[in-house]
């Protein structure tokens, strides 16, 4: 979910990877690797639509504590990532 879709005018989004939320922070994908399309619906949007996606992404962020961290992450959940931060640059599918 990105903070901006539910009216926070924030860089903010929060990501399940397990059971247990990630917090990120002004987000920036600082590299993606293997380009491919993906299907993908929106709460926003009734429907599905096509999206350019990476099956593999390196993302920066600041936590909950304002620290810097790097992650890298690969196939659903590098394509959550960039759904949210499409939304957080105003993009929808």
């Amino acid at each position: 979910m990105a903070a901006n879709m539910i009216g926070i005018n924030k860089r903010i989004i929060a990501c399940f990877f397990g059971p247990f939320p990630v917090l990120m922070i002004n987000p920036e994908i600082t590299k993606k690797f293997g380009p491919y399309t993906a299907e993908e619906g929106c709460l926003s949007l009734e429907g599905k639509r096509v999206a350019k996606r990476f099956k593999h992404i390196e993302v920066t962020y600041l936590d909950e504590n304002f620290a810097k961290q790097r992650q890298k992450l690969d196939d659903f959940n590098a394509q959550i990532v960039q759904h949210e931060i499409d939304h957080c640059n105003g993009i929808l599918i």
